[in-house]
């Protein structure tokens, strides 16, 4: 009697999901493999985003497997729906279509997402996005022009990419953090300064160990009552 071909979901079309197709075609040609990604593009390099900013890429080099990969490894692809909630006692995956999937095999691989933290004022900011995404990039690209001040809410990798795919671009640059030194979490002071120097030169304006306590229509007022005017936030922190 044939067995029952296992089923695989995998929440997460980025490279730790496709990393997982690729072990699972490797001893299970056969099993079935549903890909749930809110994202309605093929898979990409999401550090490629900043590179596309500059005009170094393109949507179509970003692309890290091929067009027919999806196809090549027959997989059911359901891009722009979001896993609302996940049953493990029935081993099912409800969309936010309302569709069920059931599975034998489920893996979470959706990544990190940007933290916007409660600061006052922040929901009534109208240019203001995030940079994690494809989407988030094109939505920067819409709003970005030579006049503009753009204020970059984090010091983190993201927070500094984001700085380099525009700085040609805006008018200025400011990148403020909590933190003492930019890219804390993996740099030591040495190689901090060396960083911050380094896009100092190119221009970008560093407020260090402080934060954001106020949104007032363009103008962001810090916790030791400073004022910077902006036209577009982005949020990194």
């Amino acid at each position: 009697m044939k067995s029952e071909k296992m089923k695989y979901v995998i929440i997460g079309n980025s490279a730790a999901g496709i990393g997982c197709v690729e072990g699972i075609r490797q001893i299970d040609k056969d099993g079935s493999i549903v890909i749930i990604t809110d994202e309605p593009h093929h898979t990409y390099s999401r550090p490629l985003i900043s590179y596309l900013m500059q005009g170094k890429t393109t949507r179509e080099k970003m692309k890290y497997r091929s067009d027919s990969f999806y196809i090549d490894n027959k997989i059911t692809f359901l891009s722009g729906l979001k896993a609302d909630k996940i049953n493990a006692e029935e081993k099912t995956v409800e969309l936010s279509d309302k569709k069920i999937i059931h599975y034998d095999k489920l893996l979470v691989a959706t990544g990190s997402r940007s933290f916007i933290p409660p600061i006052a004022g922040i929901e009534k900011v109208d240019n203001k996005c995030t940079f994690m995404t494809l989407d988030d990039a094109q939505k920067l690209e819409n709003m970005i022009s030579p006049e503009k001040k753009v204020l970059i809410v984090g010091a983190g990798l993201v927070g500094l990419k984001c700085a380099e795919g525009i700085l040609s671009r805006v008018t200025s640059i400011t990148v403020i953090d909590l933190a003492t030194q930019v890219l804390a979490s993996i740099l030591d002071k040495e190689a901090s300064i060396m960083v911050q120097k380094v896009f100092e030169e190119k221009g970008v304006k560093f407020i260090l160990s402080k934060s954001v306590r106020l949104f007032n229509g363009k103008i962001a007022v810090l916790n030791d009552n400073t004022k910077i005017d902006y036209n577009i936030v982005v949020m990194e922190a």
